[in-house]
């Protein structure tokens, strides 16, 4: 297991933030049947997971931020999307 980082930690929650943020405007671009948009997020969407499964695969402790940033994510995106 490889030492924790707060520098990664932090890098971690922000790509997770904005992971489950795109991943949200992939839903609604789906829906509205927009196919470039949709196939443009999704591989800016798999690209940043790689990352993530990276990091944590070195050090479990990046778990934490991961989570808390896809929940942020997710959160930030369904509050003020009303």
């Amino acid at each position: 297991m490889s030492e924790f980082s707060w520098a990664t930690a932090w890098a971690i929650f922000c790509t997770y933030v904005a992971i489950d943020m795109m991943y949200a405007w992939y839903i609604l671009a789906v829906g509205k049947r927009r196919a470039f948009t949709a196939a443009l997020l999704t591989s800016i969407i798999y690209s940043l997971l790689a990352y993530g499964v990276v990091s944590y695969s070195k050090n479990i402790l990046y778990l934490v931020p991961l989570a808390s940033g896809a929940f942020a994510g997710t959160y930030i995106t369904v509050r003020f999307k009303r």
